[in-house]
Protein backbone atom coordinates (compact mmCIF):
# COMPACT_ATOMS: atom_id res chain seq x y z
CA UNK A 1 0.00 0.00 0.00
CA UNK A 2 1.23 3.48 -0.89
CA UNK A 3 2.47 5.47 2.12
CA UNK A 4 0.71 8.78 2.75
CA UNK A 5 3.42 11.43 2.50
CA UNK A 6 2.61 15.08 3.20
CA UNK A 7 1.66 15.67 -0.42
CA UNK A 8 -0.47 12.55 -0.67
CA UNK A 9 -2.17 13.25 2.69
CA UNK A 10 -3.15 16.74 1.58
CA UNK A 11 -4.37 15.43 -1.78
CA UNK A 12 -6.48 12.77 -0.03
CA UNK A 13 -8.00 15.28 2.39
CA UNK A 14 -8.81 17.67 -0.44
CA UNK A 15 -10.27 14.99 -2.71
CA UNK A 16 -12.58 13.85 0.10
CA UNK A 17 -13.30 17.44 1.16
CA UNK A 18 -12.24 16.66 4.72
CA UNK A 19 -11.34 19.41 7.13
CA UNK A 20 -8.95 18.65 9.98
CA UNK A 21 -10.78 18.96 13.28
CA UNK A 22 -8.75 20.67 16.00
CA UNK A 23 -11.14 19.46 18.70
CA UNK A 24 -9.95 15.90 18.05
CA UNK A 25 -6.26 16.84 18.23
CA UNK A 26 -5.63 15.40 14.75
CA UNK A 27 -1.99 15.14 13.60
CA UNK A 28 -1.00 12.64 10.91
CA UNK A 29 2.33 10.85 10.67
CA UNK A 30 3.84 11.68 7.25
CA UNK A 31 7.36 10.24 7.55
CA UNK A 32 7.74 6.59 6.58
CA UNK A 33 11.05 6.04 8.42
CA UNK A 34 9.58 7.42 11.66
CA UNK A 35 6.49 5.24 11.18
CA UNK A 36 8.53 2.10 10.67
CA UNK A 37 10.89 2.85 13.57
CA UNK A 38 7.92 3.52 15.83
CA UNK A 39 6.18 0.26 14.95
CA UNK A 40 9.36 -1.75 15.52
CA UNK A 41 8.89 -1.31 19.27
CA UNK A 42 5.58 -3.24 19.14
CA UNK A 43 7.44 -6.37 17.95
CA UNK A 44 4.49 -7.41 15.81
CA UNK A 45 3.99 -10.91 14.39
CA UNK A 46 1.41 -12.91 12.45
CA UNK A 47 -0.37 -14.11 15.59
CA UNK A 48 -0.97 -10.65 17.02
CA UNK A 49 -4.34 -8.97 17.43
CA UNK A 50 -3.92 -5.19 17.32
CA UNK A 51 -6.30 -2.61 18.71
CA UNK A 52 -5.59 0.75 17.12
CA UNK A 53 -6.83 3.96 18.71
CA UNK A 54 -7.66 6.75 16.28
CA UNK A 55 -6.11 5.49 13.01
CA UNK A 56 -7.06 8.70 11.18
CA UNK A 57 -6.04 8.24 7.54
CA UNK A 58 -4.35 4.91 8.30
CA UNK A 59 -0.65 5.82 8.13
CA UNK A 60 0.17 3.51 11.03
CA UNK A 61 -2.37 0.90 9.98
CA UNK A 62 -0.85 0.27 6.58
CA UNK A 63 2.49 -0.32 8.30
CA UNK A 64 1.26 -3.43 10.12
CA UNK A 65 -1.97 -4.62 8.48
CA UNK A 66 -0.02 -7.26 6.48
CA UNK A 67 1.96 -8.45 9.51
CA UNK A 68 -0.74 -9.27 12.06
CA UNK A 69 -3.72 -11.58 12.47
CA UNK A 70 -6.47 -9.06 13.21
CA UNK A 71 -6.83 -5.27 13.52
CA UNK A 72 -9.63 -3.58 15.44
CA UNK A 73 -9.49 0.13 14.64
CA UNK A 74 -11.45 2.60 16.77
CA UNK A 75 -12.22 5.86 14.96
CA UNK A 76 -14.82 8.48 15.94
CA UNK A 77 -14.43 10.84 12.98
CA UNK A 78 -16.97 9.74 10.38
CA UNK A 79 -15.00 11.36 7.54
CA UNK A 80 -11.96 9.25 8.39
CA UNK A 81 -14.12 6.16 8.76
CA UNK A 82 -15.10 6.53 5.10
CA UNK A 83 -11.43 6.82 4.08
CA UNK A 84 -10.40 3.84 6.19
CA UNK A 85 -13.23 1.67 4.87
CA UNK A 86 -12.10 2.44 1.33
CA UNK A 87 -8.34 2.07 1.90
CA UNK A 88 -8.57 -1.25 3.73
CA UNK A 89 -11.59 -2.75 1.98
CA UNK A 90 -9.53 -5.65 0.62
CA UNK A 91 -8.22 -6.69 4.04
CA UNK A 92 -10.51 -9.22 5.75
CA UNK A 93 -8.48 -8.84 8.97
CA UNK A 94 -9.34 -5.13 9.23
CA UNK A 95 -12.30 -4.36 11.49
CA UNK A 96 -13.36 -0.73 11.72
CA UNK A 97 -15.26 0.22 14.86
CA UNK A 98 -16.89 3.65 14.57
CA UNK A 99 -16.81 4.36 18.25
CA UNK A 100 -14.86 6.14 20.97
CA UNK A 101 -12.26 3.78 22.43
CA UNK A 102 -13.15 5.07 25.90
CA UNK A 103 -16.73 3.85 25.50
CA UNK A 104 -15.87 0.22 24.85
CA UNK A 105 -17.87 -2.09 27.09
CA UNK A 106 -16.20 -4.63 29.33
CA UNK A 107 -18.02 -7.38 27.40
CA UNK A 108 -16.07 -6.50 24.26
CA UNK A 109 -12.75 -6.94 26.03
CA UNK A 110 -13.90 -10.26 27.47
CA UNK A 111 -14.87 -11.47 24.00
CA UNK A 112 -11.27 -11.26 22.80
CA UNK A 113 -9.17 -14.41 22.63
CA UNK A 114 -5.76 -13.89 24.13
CA UNK A 115 -4.06 -10.61 24.85
CA UNK A 116 -3.98 -7.75 22.35
CA UNK A 117 -1.41 -5.13 21.45
CA UNK A 118 -2.62 -1.55 21.49
CA UNK A 119 -1.19 1.04 19.12
CA UNK A 120 -2.25 4.66 18.92
CA UNK A 121 -1.27 8.24 18.22
CA UNK A 122 -3.06 9.79 21.20
CA UNK A 123 -4.33 13.40 21.40
CA UNK A 124 -3.19 15.29 24.51
CA UNK A 125 -6.67 15.99 25.85
CA UNK A 126 -7.59 12.32 26.24
CA UNK A 127 -4.18 10.77 26.95
CA UNK A 128 -4.76 10.26 30.69
CA UNK A 129 -8.26 8.73 30.30
CA UNK A 130 -6.88 6.36 27.66
CA UNK A 131 -4.00 5.24 29.90
CA UNK A 132 -6.43 4.67 32.77
CA UNK A 133 -8.68 2.67 30.44
CA UNK A 134 -5.74 0.52 29.36
CA UNK A 135 -4.79 -0.14 32.97
CA UNK A 136 -8.38 -1.02 33.85
CA UNK A 137 -8.35 -3.65 31.07
CA UNK A 138 -4.72 -4.72 31.56
CA UNK A 139 -5.58 -8.43 31.87
CA UNK A 140 -6.49 -8.39 28.17
CA UNK A 141 -3.47 -6.38 27.01
CA UNK A 142 0.02 -7.60 26.18
CA UNK A 143 1.43 -4.15 25.52
CA UNK A 144 0.48 -0.63 24.49
CA UNK A 145 2.59 1.55 22.21
CA UNK A 146 1.30 5.10 22.54
CA UNK A 147 2.49 8.22 20.74
CA UNK A 148 1.84 11.16 23.05
CA UNK A 149 3.11 14.67 23.61
CA UNK A 150 6.54 14.66 25.21
CA UNK A 151 5.19 16.19 28.42
CA UNK A 152 2.64 13.39 28.75
CA UNK A 153 5.30 10.74 28.17
CA UNK A 154 7.44 12.28 30.90
CA UNK A 155 4.47 12.16 33.27
CA UNK A 156 3.87 8.51 32.45
CA UNK A 157 7.45 7.54 33.29
CA UNK A 158 8.24 9.99 36.12
CA UNK A 159 9.65 8.89 39.48
CA UNK A 160 9.04 10.31 43.00
CA UNK A 161 10.46 13.79 43.44
CA UNK A 162 10.31 14.58 39.73
CA UNK A 163 8.19 17.59 38.76
CA UNK A 164 6.16 15.38 36.39
CA UNK A 165 5.42 12.72 39.01
CA UNK A 166 1.70 12.27 39.54
CA UNK A 167 -1.35 10.02 39.35
CA UNK A 168 -0.44 8.37 36.05
CA UNK A 169 3.15 7.84 37.19
CA UNK A 170 1.97 6.05 40.34
CA UNK A 171 -0.56 3.80 38.64
CA UNK A 172 1.73 2.82 35.77
CA UNK A 173 4.54 1.94 38.18
CA UNK A 174 2.17 -0.34 40.11
CA UNK A 175 0.53 -2.11 37.18
CA UNK A 176 3.05 -1.95 34.35
CA UNK A 177 6.54 -1.26 33.14
CA UNK A 178 6.76 1.86 31.01
CA UNK A 179 9.49 3.61 29.09
CA UNK A 180 9.95 6.30 26.48
CA UNK A 181 11.41 4.45 23.51
CA UNK A 182 11.37 6.97 20.67
CA UNK A 183 11.35 10.75 20.16
CA UNK A 184 9.41 12.06 17.16
CA UNK A 185 10.19 15.48 15.74
CA UNK A 186 7.40 17.95 15.13
CA UNK A 187 7.95 17.94 11.37
CA UNK A 188 7.08 14.25 10.95
CA UNK A 189 3.44 15.18 11.57
CA UNK A 190 0.84 17.15 9.62
CA UNK A 191 -0.36 19.58 10.76
CA UNK A 192 2.90 20.25 12.61
CA UNK A 193 2.17 20.19 16.39
CA UNK A 194 3.52 22.89 18.68
CA UNK A 195 5.48 20.39 20.78
CA UNK A 196 7.53 17.23 20.26
CA UNK A 197 6.06 13.78 20.71
CA UNK A 198 7.38 10.53 22.14
CA UNK A 199 6.44 6.88 21.84
CA UNK A 200 5.84 5.24 25.20
CA UNK A 201 5.86 1.47 25.54
CA UNK A 202 3.63 0.14 28.33
CA UNK A 203 3.77 -3.52 29.33
CA UNK A 204 1.24 -4.60 32.00
CA UNK A 205 2.69 -6.80 34.73
CA UNK A 206 1.40 -10.28 35.46
CA UNK A 207 0.91 -9.12 39.05
CA UNK A 208 0.85 -5.53 40.38
CA UNK A 209 3.82 -4.46 42.47
CA UNK A 210 1.35 -3.73 45.29
CA UNK A 211 -1.62 -5.86 46.28
CA UNK A 212 -4.39 -3.27 46.58
CA UNK A 213 -7.49 -4.45 48.44
CA UNK A 214 -9.74 -1.48 47.58
CA UNK A 215 -8.62 -0.64 44.06
CA UNK A 216 -11.59 1.62 43.29
CA UNK A 217 -11.06 3.58 46.50
CA UNK A 218 -7.31 3.92 45.91
CA UNK A 219 -7.75 5.17 42.36
CA UNK A 220 -10.26 7.77 43.59
CA UNK A 221 -7.90 8.75 46.42
CA UNK A 222 -4.96 9.67 44.17
CA UNK A 223 -6.47 12.79 42.52
CA UNK A 224 -7.42 14.13 45.94
CA UNK A 225 -3.90 14.15 47.34
CA UNK A 226 -2.12 15.06 44.11
CA UNK A 227 -4.20 18.20 43.78
CA UNK A 228 -2.01 19.41 46.64
CA UNK A 229 1.14 17.61 45.57
CA UNK A 230 3.58 20.23 46.89
CA UNK A 231 2.01 20.50 50.33
CA UNK A 232 3.10 18.53 53.40
CA UNK A 233 1.22 15.25 53.59
CA UNK A 234 -0.10 15.89 57.12
CA UNK A 235 -1.59 19.22 56.00
CA UNK A 236 -3.09 17.64 52.90
CA UNK A 237 -4.75 14.83 54.83
CA UNK A 238 -6.11 17.22 57.45
CA UNK A 239 -7.52 19.58 54.84
CA UNK A 240 -9.11 16.94 52.61
CA UNK A 241 -10.25 14.31 55.10
CA UNK A 242 -10.52 16.33 58.32
CA UNK A 243 -8.23 13.88 60.13
CA UNK A 244 -6.47 15.13 63.25
CA UNK A 245 -2.83 15.78 62.44
CA UNK A 246 -1.25 14.28 65.55
CA UNK A 247 -2.90 10.84 65.14
CA UNK A 248 -1.99 10.76 61.46
CA UNK A 249 1.61 11.85 62.03
CA UNK A 250 2.10 9.19 64.67
CA UNK A 251 0.92 6.36 62.39
CA UNK A 252 2.89 7.79 59.50
CA UNK A 253 6.13 7.73 61.49
CA UNK A 254 5.37 4.22 62.77
CA UNK A 255 5.24 3.19 59.11
CA UNK A 256 8.66 4.68 58.43
CA UNK A 257 7.55 7.90 56.74
CA UNK A 258 8.24 11.54 57.52
CA UNK A 259 5.21 13.56 58.57
CA UNK A 260 6.58 16.74 56.99
CA UNK A 261 7.27 15.12 53.59
CA UNK A 262 5.43 16.37 50.52
CA UNK A 263 3.01 14.26 48.52
CA UNK A 264 5.17 14.33 45.39
CA UNK A 265 8.10 12.74 47.24
CA UNK A 266 6.30 9.53 48.27
CA UNK A 267 6.84 6.27 46.41
CA UNK A 268 3.76 4.35 45.21
CA UNK A 269 4.21 1.94 48.12
CA UNK A 270 4.28 4.81 50.61
CA UNK A 271 1.24 6.41 49.01
CA UNK A 272 -0.65 3.15 49.43
CA UNK A 273 0.41 3.04 53.08
CA UNK A 274 -0.93 6.59 53.50
CA UNK A 275 -4.20 5.46 51.94
CA UNK A 276 -4.49 2.58 54.42
CA UNK A 277 -3.68 4.84 57.38
CA UNK A 278 -6.38 7.28 56.32
CA UNK A 279 -8.88 4.45 55.83
CA UNK A 280 -8.09 3.15 59.32
CA UNK A 281 -8.41 6.57 60.98
CA UNK A 282 -11.68 7.32 59.21
CA UNK A 283 -13.13 4.09 60.61
CA UNK A 284 -11.91 4.99 64.10
CA UNK A 285 -13.76 8.30 64.18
Amino acid sequence: MEFLTLKKSIELLQSKKINIKKRFGQHFLIDRNSRDKLLSFADLNEDDVVVEIGPGLGALTDGFIDKVKEVYAFEIDTDFCDVLSERFAEYPNFHLIEKDFLEVEREWWESLRGKVKIIGNIPYYISHPIVLNILANRDNIQLALLTVQKEVGERMTAVPGNKNYGIISVLLSIYARSKICYLLRRDVFFPKPKVSSVAVLVKPLEKPTIKIEDEKGFWAFLPLIFNLRRKKISNVVHKIFGIEKKAFQQLLEENGMLSDARVESFTPEEIYRVFNIITFLKKER
